[in-house]
């Protein structure tokens, strides 16, 4: 009886051991996989942020219309830099610190915690689905500009698009961004975009 508990007591153990081996094992690969900063750096350092110069808005609808895009892209890009779709703290305060190059901070933290979560356990950020990050990344047939500034220091700008498919559906699209005036360069506060 006394050899069977042993036995017994010997099997558990060695399963617990396998399993915790198992999880550092996971552990491990999770960790070889996650991107640091000098790696996100050289990545990110490619991508060219959209002029934020004021006079932007003085531009025509479609000059506006494609800056718009081009911030849109821009954002995916940098979003999406690390290529594993993980990265660790360091990373993460360095794609803040080039988000703010374009959108101000809490704009920045917003769009870092929709498309990141944190795993507390290990301490690194995990893209969330990569389904389609921005709803602007998709062609859209007709696009309508609406622009106003509501005071001397914002604008704000409404883009709505619509596709009509072949079998007459409609999709339509509601872009919404509001841009602070700091001296002669915009930040944005506010990019929403719903499809």
């Amino acid at each position: 009886m006394r050899t069977i508990l042993t036995l017994a007591l010997a099997a558990a153990l060695l399963a617990g051991c396998q399993s915790q081996s198992a999880g550092d094992a996971a552990d491990m690969k999770t960790m070889q996989k996650t991107v640091g900063r000098e790696r996100l750096l050289q990545t990110i350092g490619q991508i060219t942020p959209p002029s934020m110069d004021k006079s932007v808005m003085t531009q025509s609808d479609e000059q506006i219309i494609g800056w718009i895009k081009q911030i849109d892209d821009w954002t995916h890009q940098v979003l999406s830099s690390p290529v594993t779709g993980e990265m660790d703290k360091y990373a993460m305060e360095e794609m803040r610190t080039t988000l703010m190059q374009v959108y101000n901070r809490e704009m920045a933290d917003r769009m870092l915690a929709y498309f990141y979560r944190r795993d507390d356990r290990l301490g690194t950020y995990q893209a969330n689905s990569t389904k389609a990050m921005l709803g602007l990344r998709s062609e859209w047939g007709k696009y309508e500009l609406k622009k106003s500034q509501p005071d001397a220091s914002k604008y704000r700008v409404s883009l709505s698009g619509a596709n009509v498919q072949q079998d007459l559906a409609k999709s339509v699209m509601q872009h919404e961004s509001e841009y602070l005036i700091e001296g002669d360069r915009l930040r944005i506060t506010e990019f929403k975009t719903v499809s």
